[in-house]
């Protein structure tokens, strides 16, 4: 092909790619791209939504392997993991963290970087924490000093970095124009947000990778009850779950006028 790129995706937990943007690491790569995948954890701390398919002593292993499976099926390179803690991303060294990014940037020297925005979809600490992690690093990554070590100390400057988001309609959709959705945290719901279609730049069609998105998701079997297996198999031709959202927040090759299609608009 004649113009490759690479695209880092950076996440805090197992299954985070799976509900927003497995669809568009999965078309970039039938394309020809290089997709890496960054997790900051094993994603231990989360519930077993299906009986028998893990215990809580086992479950960093299995979750891992949920996560590898999750990228064989994308056709992504193997997932890069920070081995941190779930749920622990606010209290650990900040700055090694960042660091870790850092290598990896200048190790894999992705064109577009995507993330959380900057409420963590639903307001989750730890994604919270991946999105800080991930764009600080895009701009320390650039500075020719070398951070944080002398391994990869070449920098490299990331030409777009794009925030994974839900829509308003996407919202409505998914849950049939009732209360927003929610997710239980130390008993408190923590409510999705949905952006208005007028904020959203960028909207990638991944209906071609339905099938491969729908079997991401189902790797992370820790993750996907039984009740809810139909609905998700169900989704497959519903126009919110074949197209995926974005917020292009930084681009070192201009702003799109209309909204874009593709991640890759504007690069060379």
């Amino acid at each position: 092909m004649p113009n490759k790129h690479t695209l880092m995706a950076v996440f805090a937990h197992p299954d985070d790619e799976a509900f927003g943007v497995g669809g568009t690491l999965a078309r970039y790569a039938a394309e020809g791209h290089d997709v890496y995948l960054v997790t900051a954890t094993r994603g231990e701390a989360g519930l077993i939504q299906r009986a028998g398919v893990a215990t809580p002593a086992n479950l960093p292993q299995v979750r891992e392997r949920e996560l590898r499976c999750a990228c064989r099926v994308y056709g992504i390179h193997p997932p890069r993991l920070l081995d941190y803690v779930d749920g622990q991303l606010t209290i650990v060294h900040q700055g090694q963290a960042v660091g870790k990014i850092v290598r990896l940037i200048r190790e894999l020297r992705p064109d577009v970087l995507i993330t959380f925005g900057p409420d963590g979809i639903y307001g989750h600490y730890d994604h919270i924490a991946a999105h800080r992690w991930a764009t600080i690093a895009v701009d320390l990554a650039a500075d020719p000093d070398c951070f944080p070590d002398l391994d990869y100390c070449q920098p490299h400057q990331v030409s777009k970095v794009y925030y994974g988001v839900l829509t308003e309609g996407q919202l409505q959709a998914f849950t049939g124009g009732e209360e927003r959705p929610a997710v239980m945290m130390d008993g408190v719901p923590f409510r999705f947000v949905g952006y208005p279609e007028d904020e959203v730049t960028t909207v990638i069609d991944v209906g071609e990778v339905v099938e491969q998105k729908l079997a991401g998701i189902a790797c992370h079997a820790t993750q996907v009850a039984d009740d809810s297996r139909s609905g998700w198999e169900e989704a497959r031709s519903d126009p919110w779950f074949r197209r995926e959202s974005y917020i292009l927040a930084r681009s070192t090759v201009g702003k799109p006028t209309e909204v874009e299609t593709d991640l890759l608009a504007g690069l060379e």
